[in-house]
C-alpha cells in the first residue's frame, strides 16, 4: 500500500513539465540612495565569508549618519530564489549566534508609514553584548507582503513557489546603537 501511494505521488511529479521560477525585474541595490533628507550614508561591504554563507543575490549595507553624529545602519539582503539552501536569515537566529542577547522582543507599527494601504509593522528587538546595546527593527518583504513571522515567510515561499513560480524576497533590517542611559524613544525616533 505504501509503495502504491509513493508511485501515485511520484509519477505525476515526474511527468509534469519542469517548473522555472520567474523572478521580477528589479533595480540593483547599487542605485539605493545614500542621501536621505539630513542623513548621509556610507556604503559598506560584507566579507566574502558572509557572502558565501548567505548565498544572497544582492544586498545593501549602509551606515547613515545625521548632523548630530547619530548612526543608523541599514541592511537589506535580496534573494532572487529562496530554494536550495538560499533564504533570508532571520536576525532572531543570527544575532544570538553572533553573541548578542535579546533583552526585549516585540512588534511595532511605524507611525505614518503605510505601504499599499497597510501600516508597516516591524519586529522590534533590543539586543545586548557586554556593555553594548542596540535597537533593531526588521521585517521580510516577500512578493508583495510585509511579514514579521519567520514561519509565515517559509509558508509563503512554499505557497508562492507552487502557485506563482516565485520565491524571491528580502530581509530589511535597521540598527541603532544605544548610548549609555539613552531613552529607547529617542532610538525609535531615529
Amino acid at each position: 500500500a505504501v509503495l502504491v501511494l509513493a508511485l501515485l505521488t511520484l509519477i505525476p511529479g515526474l511527468t509534469l513539465p519542469k517548473r522555472t521560477e520567474v523572478p521580477p525585474q528589479r533595480t540593483s541595490f547599487t542605485d539605493f540612495p545614500v542621501q536621505l533628507e539630513q542623513w548621509k550614508g556610507r556604503v559598506g561591504k560584507l566579507e566574502t565569508i558572509y557572502l558565501d554563507a548567505l548565498k544572497l543575490t544582492d544586498y545593501a549595507l549602509i551606515d547613515y549618519t545625521n548632523a548630530s553624529g547619530e548612526v543608523v545602519n541599514f541592511y537589506s539582503a535580496y534573494y532572487e530564489s529562496q530554494r536550495k539552501g538560499q533564504s533570508a536569515h532571520s536576525p532572531k537566529s543570527c544575532l544570538p549566534g553572533g553573541g548578542w542577547v535579546m533583552e526585549q522582543f516585540g512588534q511595532r507599527a511605524i507611525e505614518g508609514v503605510v505601504i499599499d494601504g497597510v501600516p508597516l509593522v516591524v519586529n522590534r528587538v533590543v539586543i545586548a553584548q557586554g556593555e553594548s546595546r542596540q535597537l533593531v527593527y526588521y521585517w521580510f518583504q516577500q512578493r508583495g507582503r510585509l511579514i514579521t513571522n519567520e514561519y509565515l515567510v517559509k509558508w509563503y515561499v512554499f505557497w508562492d513557489g507552487l502557485t506563482k513560480n516565485r520565491s524571491d524576497g528580502a530581509l530589511v533590517r535597521l540598527v541603532a546603537p544605544l548610548r549609555e542611559g539613552e531613552d529607547l524613544d529617542h532610538a525609535d525616533a531615529l
